[in-house]
């Protein structure tokens, strides 16, 4: 009908062109004969596309020019008709063709006026469509001739599509989300628009467009995608992909618009002084640009009309100076010219931030500008840092020192204008210091004031500025080798008047880093120096003057002693090989500080005086500093010898005697003293009596069990600095002296101490559950975070006395939980030591009391005893069996082992939560109590527990609790994956129990039969097996139990024929309880997780009759004897296996049953055989087909499906082969791809790569290997095809080619023909490697390169033709980890995941480089080749450090085969920038492989 309505008018519509231009035609009337003109073939008009195009476009003008009334819907309708025009196949085919069709510029205009219009917030109905219609015209090459050959209009364009971008990007609190096809039609523009521009005559006329409408559209656009903070209903397309690009294209826009070489003159004439411009040429003025500098910062002054705009307009500005200032330094700065032409434009771009010349502060500059100009200013002083534009000595003997004094100046305006709360201002210090130290040295003092000693805010960020600042100065006068200067000029600050306890810590953990490594470098005099600048400083300045109670001169004293202190240390010591003029200045550097610090001993300052505690904190520090060098000296040096030296101990006894004293310092210091004069007495040849009880009170000082015992916060963290002791970190700073010292100190404590030592332990590790923190988030240490280290270090293992108090102190804890009245009636002979039971105390004895308090455990589940626990008991259990589960057992004593499981295990019989406790809460104790059990029952004195109690008992005793807490209703309601996690501890802890039984073969038989006996046939169990007992729990429990007493005894099968008697005994008998059982739980409703638990147990009982058979003589079919039970199973099994999506933990029980069932029905020859072997080979391939399956999922399954696999395949029949090989020729077929069915293709996939590992029998492992050809290229156009559509790289590419890399691998010796293989390295081309995750790029990394490794390793012989091929492909993972592996901005740093995926992949290329060079014979004559290829990558982009170390060890192993005439070809060939990045290369190569691995082979000769 709709075909006989067009005829009809056709034949109406004859004059179809008059009717057109005929104004008394209806509007809706034309645009219906406009739109069946276009798509019919009956209407015949000359020229029809182009009249039809001229009448749209007449129509559109006329109405935008008001001469023509058209109504909106057909505005709307003629818009919607050219944009069907312009993206229809019609239009495409007759443009194809060669025919010319031509766009009015009056319709390119109105598209202009229109996108104008919306920026300006009036927005058509037709904007989408319009945009759909520019991007029409521009993306035809024969309509877009309308733009391309008008500049200017497509500057227009450009520049309104811009605003309209910005426009909405502004908008970012809108709820209106961006526009896609804004964006999409912005870069397109711009992608034409720089084609245009690079073909543009004339540059003057570019630069004067591109700053009169362009520059600030454009810095504007891409200020606001840098800074716009992407929220989720942005785009994803938009915020990863097109942002970028749009950025990329404004760069290039700017860049060859504003900075190209034909502009460099005018540069010049504009910014160098006059005395510069001799050379220039007088002609150039009237050809070149008059003042270009001017022209673009007048474009960036743009003025706002309010205050937000002013703000973001100066924000752009800053931004702007920086990007266009790299413009320029990359265009004009190659190879050192015109640095002094860049220079000038940058004090020009500078002074344009808010200056004036003389660099002030301009009186229209807004301070709250500050933070974004200093952030402008430390990227202009960093690129010129880069660009090495800053010549020191040119500047002085050609220039007059313009940089310098103009860098001076920009010093003092830093500091006049000090921002101390911004960290750019510090980065901008940083910045002047490294380009030369002279410019702030006329300033150090403030600096050091300001920076330093006097620096006020703590703010995290600035504080990491200032202290990489001060660092940064260090570091410097260090490589001049004036840091006694520097040093001399900070002791001038910190001696003058101030409000001392105002100033920060002189030396905090960065700074005291730096100025320690600074020391290490520097020459031992200077360091002399520094110690002598300093101790005269206090001598002369400070300590006379220190008792004047008005003065605060004793923190002034404190900071240089803390100096002096870090110098000290920091420094290489002295040794004998040290020149005896360094030795004698440090003798006599050590006796002055001697006097001191006896002076200050003598003198009664400790007495009274409002600084009483920072003095004797002085003398305590500097008398440590001074005992702890001048012993490292006398150990190391044998020429230092100081006629004071027996005063030392003096001295540390003098510094003891201090007393009454509140300063947490003071007594770390005193600690430390103490640990010193112990370290002397340990050093001496011999200790006698009086040592060694001098020791243990030494011992005990350092210890301060008081102190310990009144621990209040033991996460307070400590950063390692005396400036930071106090009341609050005092503890931490103490803990860690006594643990760090442990091995020295544990030997001379008593029990007492040990004992304190062990609950102050404990107590901090319970405190650090408790806390909601975390310290691993600081870089401090904690008491709580010692305390963990030292329990996880082996260090406590080493010392028995403190690792048996801590394990009493847990003990103890356990049962301090429960209550001493309630611990007496279960085992009153815990708490009653050896001594009180028998009289003495030996290891017979405790034998007898662990035997006691074994039996009374046993008779208390006899006697169902329970302990009632609160909530707080609970938790407080809880985070005991944390601490418990961390514990080495393997360290642990008979005694202490025995007594801590007995405890664990009497909980885990008689606690009982109160009824307010959820059920969730108290399986969760148990759980955790059988699973701490579990872990100690492995370890190396788990035998003492059998020695104890008898096996059978305790296995007999747990289940009786178990049962008793079922029949209770303790385990009902639970979530089903919490019961099974419970069900899993109990079983571990069963086979852990049973496995001891049977490893150490104490009375093995009678305690297996005895616990068989006790869960086959006692009443306990008999009432749990009853069919109407209701109680699943226990039934689950009871079965979990046999299942594992029944796969234990499995295992040990086979050892001994009289074992094996009782074995299988005790198997038939477990097995015979077992179905009934399964039964009457099948019977009940239950979740999967039951089915799966279920088949579990099935498995086990198939498993044991199979072992049964085994072992006996008889005829193996009478031996199955629950075949039919199995059989009715097995089908059930295979119709749930795929119809519909299963839990993962029910597919996997169910293919080990179908493996287990298999071998059952295979020894018994069961009727049916053959065809069950088709059934299961189908049910697993439909099961591996499944749409709900995902990839993990599939790969989960690999492992149990190649187990039952090579169960199938391994004595099939030719026939059954057969067939399978049908069923995978039927599978693995390409179209299916097309046709959506992609999972039966992956299944197919996974099964040939899983087949190839299998053990064929002979007839079949020939035709396997035989059709291989045929799989492999048939695998290979899987992989063409499906790496055609992106979201099937993950699920079917990389998973076709593990297939061919696992075919490569087993065929190694099967595999002939060459060609085979060199197809292969063919289909790496097409495995893509541009996913925008970085997991799936390292998935097909990872791919690529094992199939290279495959070839490599497994087909030497195929290399030597295919070689070209191999690189070529593995070429691609270089450029890719390389293209990945670039340094990148702030806003596109990858996550440390993604550098962690991106950290392989590098390590995989450096193997492969190995392998390659270890293959050499095959590419030696390529090994030029390799090395060109990558130092022609490497030049174009700048690595991350760690991922070009990795490249590079790889490279050295080519270079190690390049011989002379290699590397002669490559400094031939390569091309200027290349070779630069060769010779880097080579020479690192020389000084640091090369050396290494010729002293290697000399060593090895």
């Amino acid at each position: 009908s709709n075909t006989q309505r067009y005829l009809e008018m056709a034949a109406i519509y004859s004059g179809i062109h008059l009717k057109l231009k005929n104004s008394r035609t209806p509007w809706p009337d034309k645009l219906k004969l406009a739109r069946f003109a276009w798509i019919s073939t009956q209407c015949l008009l000359p020229n029809k596309e182009q009249v039809l195009f001229d009448w749209t476009s007449h129509a559109l003008t006329g109405f935008y020019n008001k001469k023509v009334d058209v109504p909106s819907e057909v505005v709307e309708g003629l818009w919607t008709y050219l944009d069907d025009i312009l993206h229809s196949r019609k239009l495409h085919n007759v443009l194809s063709q060669g025919k010319t069709i031509s766009l009015r510029l009056t319709l390119a205009q109105i598209i202009n006026d229109k996108i104008l219009d919306c920026s300006s917030g009036f927005k058509s109905v037709s904007f989408h469509t319009i945009l759909s219609c520019c991007h029409g015209i521009l993306t035809s090459p024969v309509l877009s001739v309308t733009y391309t050959a008008k500049y200017e209009l497509l500057v227009e364009l450009l520049s309104r599509l811009c605003g309209l971008s910005s426009m909405q990007l502004r908008q970012q609190k809108s709820e209106e989300p961006l526009s896609l096809k804004v964006f999409e039609v912005l870069l397109l523009v711009l992608s034409t628009y720089l084609t245009v521009q690079k073909q543009q005559a004339n540059a003057n006329r570019v630069f004067s467009q591109v700053t009169a409408q362009l520059l600030h559209p454009l810095l504007l656009l891409r200020h606001l995608l840098n800074t716009r903070v992407w929220t989720e209903k942005d785009d994803v397309k938009i915020r990863q992909h097109l942002s970028k690009e749009i950025r990329s294209k404004v760069d290039a826009v700017l860049q060859s618009a504003l900075f190209i070489p034909d502009h460099l003159l005018s540069y010049k004439e504009e910014v160098l002084p006059s005395e510069d411009k001799a050379g220039a040429k007088k002609s150039h003025a009237g050809k070149g640009l008059q003042g270009p500098v001017n022209m673009i910062l007048l474009k960036l002054n743009v003025q706002g009309t309010n205050k937000e705009e002013e703000a973001l307009f100066y924000a752009v500005k800053s931004n702007s100076l920086t990007l266009l200032f790299k413009f320029a330094l990359d265009s004009f700065c190659k190879g050192g010219e015109n640095n002094q032409v860049i220079f000038h434009l940058m004090a020009k771009f500078i002074t344009a931030l808010g200056f004036t010349d003389e660099l002030d502060i301009n009186e229209k500059f807004s301070a709250l500008n500050w933070g974004i100009a200093l952030l402008a200013l430390e990227n202009l002083l960093n690129s010129c840092l880069a660009g090495d534009i800053y010549n020191v000595a040119a500047d002085r003997i050609q220039h007059g020192e313009v940089q310098l004094n103009f860098y001076r100046k920009l010093a003092r305006l830093l500091f006049n204008n000090a921002q101390m709360g911004i960290p750019a201002w510090y980065r901008c210090l940083r910045a002047l210091l490294a380009l030369n130290h002279h410019i702030l040295e006329p300033d150090l003092d403030e600096l050091l004031s300001a920076v330093w000693v006097d620096a006020d805010n703590m703010e995290v960020r600035v504080k990491k500025a200032r202290e990489a600042l001060v660092s940064a100065i260090l570091q410097t006068y260090a490589k001049l080798r004036q840091l006694p200067k520097l040093i001399e000029e900070l002791l001038d600050v910190v001696c003058r008047p101030a409000a001392d306890e105002l100033r920060p810590p002189l030396l905090p953990e960065t700074i005291q880093k730096a100025l320690s490594q600074c020391l290490l470098d520097n020459p031992p005099s200077q360091n002399l120096e520094i110690c002598w600048l300093i101790l005269k400083k206090m001598q002369c300045y400070l300590l006379p003057h220190i008792q004047d109670e008005a003065s605060d001169l004793a923190l002034k004293v404190f900071s240089l002693s803390l100096l002096l202190y870090a110098v000290l240390f920091s420094f290489k010591t002295l040794d004998n090989s040290a020149p005896v003029p360094i030795v004698k200045k440090t003798q006599n550097l050590m006796m002055e500080m001697l006097k001191v610090v006896e002076d200050l001993l003598k003198q009664n300052l400790v007495t009274e005086g409002p600084w009483m505690e920072k003095v004797q904190e002085v003398i305590l520090l500097l008398a440590h500093t001074w005992v702890e060098v001048d012993t490292l000296f006398q150990i190391h040096c044998s020429k230092y010898t100081l006629p004071a030296a027996s005063q030392s101990g003096a001295l540390v006894d003098k510094a003891l005697t201090l007393r009454d004293m509140d300063s947490p310092l003071s007594k770390l210091l005193q600690n430390l003293l103490a640990l010193h004069k112990l370290k002397v007495h340990l050093l001496k040849p011999s200790t006698e009596t009086s040592g060694a009880s001098e020791m243990q009170k030494m011992a005990q000082f350092i210890l301060k069990r008081q102190e310990l015992s009144m621990m209040l916060d033991a996460n307070q963290i400590w950063d390692f600095q005396f400036c930071t002791v106090n009341d609050n970190t005092y503890m931490a700073a103490h803990w860690f002296l006594v643990t760090s010292n442990l091995p020295l100190i544990a030997p001379y404590l008593g029990p007492n101490d040990t004992s304190v030592f062990a609950e102050c332990m404990l107590k901090s590790l319970l405190q650090s559950l408790n806390a909601s923190g975390s310290n691993l988030e600081n870089t401090g240490i904690s008491v709580s975070l010692i305390s963990r280290q030292l329990l996880e270090s082996p260090v406590l293992c080493e010392l028995p006395e403190i690792f048996s108090a801590v394990i009493k102190c847990i003990t103890k804890a356990f049962f301090g939980q429960l209550g001493s009245t309630h611990v007496q009636l279960v085992s009153p002979s815990f708490f009653r030591p050896c001594v009180e039971m028998v009289g003495v105390e030996d290891e017979e004895t405790n034998m007898k009391r662990l035997k006691a308090i074994g039996q009374e455990m046993l008779d208390s589940v006899k006697m169902s005893s329970s302990i009632p626990l609160s909530r707080t008991q609970v938790d407080r259990l809880q985070q005991l069996l944390k601490v418990t589960s961390v514990l080495n057992g393997n360290a642990m004593s008979s005694e202490d082992y025995s007594e801590l499981f007995l405890t664990l295990f009497t909980l885990t019989s008689c606690v009982q939560c109160d009824e307010s406790i959820d059920n969730s809460a108290s399986i969760g104790l148990l759980k955790e109590l059988f699973n701490v059990m579990a872990s100690l029952l492995v370890v190396k004195n788990s035998q003492m527990i059998l020695k104890v109690v008898h096996g059978s008992n305790v296995l007999e005793a747990t289940m009786t609790s178990l049962f008793s807490r079922s029949s209770k209703g303790l385990f009902k309601g639970l979530d089903g994956l919490i019961w099974l996690a419970f069900l899993q501890s109990v079983q571990d802890f069963i086979q852990s129990l049973i496995q001891l039984i049977i490893d150490r073969k104490s009375s093995m038989c009678l305690n297996l039969e005895k616990f068989t006996s006790f869960m086959v046939e006692s009443n306990l169990t008999a009432g749990v097996l009853a069919v109407d007992a209701g109680d699943l729990c226990s039934l689950q429990l009871h079965l979990v139990t046999l299942s594992t007493l029944c796969k234990e005894m499995i295992t040990s099968l086979g050892k001994n024929k009289h074992l094996d008697q009782t074995l299988t005994r005790l198997l038939e008998k477990a097995t015979s309880v077992m179905e009934p059982a399964i039964q009457t739980m099948l019977m009940r409703k239950g979740s999967r997780q039951i089915q799966s638990f279920s088949v579990e147990m099935v498995t086990v009982m198939i498993r044991s009759e199979l072992a049964r058979a085994s072992i006996s003589e008889n005829d193996g079919q009478k031996k199955i004897s629950h075949m039919a039970f199995y059989q009715s199973f097995c089908q059930q099994i295979l119709k749930e296996l795929s119809p519909a999506p299963r839990p993962l933990d029910f597919l996997v029980s169910s293919i080990h049953y179908l493996s287990a069932f298999y071998m059952a029905a295979e020894r018994i020859k069961a009727t049916g055989f053959e065809e069950l072997h088709i059934k299961i080979l189908q049910s697993i391939h439909a099961l591996l087909s499944g749409t709900w399956l995902s990839l993990s999922d599939v790969k989960e399954l690999e492992g149990p499906v190649k187990e039952l696999l090579n169960q199938l395949v391994s004595s099939c029949s030719q026939e059954q082969f057969h067939l399978l090989l049908l069923m995978l020729r039927e599978g693995l077929v390409p179209a299916k791809i097309e046709g959506g069915h992609c999972t039966e293709v992956l299944s197919t996939v996974t099964f040939i790569k899983l087949l190839a590992c299998c053990q064929f029998p002979e007839h079949c492992s020939k035709a396997f290997w035989l059709i291989t050809p045929q799989i492999i290229s048939t695998l290979i156009f899987v992989i063409k095809e499906s790496s055609k559509i992106p979201s099937l790289t993950r699920a079917l590419t990389l998973p076709s080619l593990e297939t061919l890399t696992v075919l490569l691998r087993q065929g190694e010796a099967k595999i002939s023909n060459p060609h085979h293989v060199i197809v292969v390295l063919g289909a790496l081309q097409f495995v893509p490697l541009d996913s925008h995750s970085m997991e799936d790029y390292h998935a097909a990394f990872e791919a690529i390169h094992e199939a290279l490794f495959a070839t490599i390793h497994c087909y030497p012989q195929v290399m030597l033709k295919a070689s070209p091929s191999f690189l070529i492909c593995f070429y691609r993972l270089v450029s890719s980890v390389m293209h990945e592996g670039r340094q990148r901005g702030d806003s596109d740093r990858a996550s440390e995941k993604d550098k962690e995926c991106l950290l392989k992949c590098a390590m995989l290329v450096e193997r492969m480089y190995t392998h390659i060079a270890n293959a050499a014979e095959d590419f030696t004559v390529l090994s030029s080749f390799i090395v060109a290829q990558y130092v022609s990558e490497m030049q174009r982009v700048t690595l991350q450090p760690e991922i070009k170390a990795h490249l590079t060890e790889g490279m050295y192993c080519i270079l190690d085969h390049c011989v002379e005439q290699d590397i002669k070809f490559l400094n031939t060939t390569l091309q200027l920038g290349v070779k630069e990045v060769f010779n880097e290369l080579y020479n690192s190569y020389t000084h640091y492989h090369k050396s290494q691995r010729q002293g290697e082979e000399k060593y090895t000769v």
